[in-house]
């Protein structure tokens, strides 16, 4: 798969919550995600433009789902597990 560059947003309320896009999406244009999960309410932005590789391997975290939310709702919400 190729490489998605995609904007990180952290929750303000829950450091392990973690919300990606695709680079350059307006996370306040998303009602989805702060639906799901209110700590998604408040966020900031934690990582600009990473070049996400959905066939890497990345400490606590499920890639190939994530990769898979993004192309299919345009987002993702991930917690890092330890």
């Amino acid at each position: 798969m190729n490489l998605m560059s995609v904007d990180l947003y952290q929750s303000a309320t829950d450091p392990e919550k973690f919300l990606a896009l695709p680079a350059g999406t307006d996370p306040a244009e998303l009602m989805g995600p702060m639906t799901f999960d209110r700590d998604f309410g408040h966020i900031r932005l934690y990582k600009e433009g990473f070049e996400f590789d959905p066939s890497e391997s990345y400490a606590g975290v499920n890639a190939a789902k994530i990769a898979a939310d993004i192309l299919t709702v345009k987002w993702a919400m991930y917690r890092r597990e330890a």
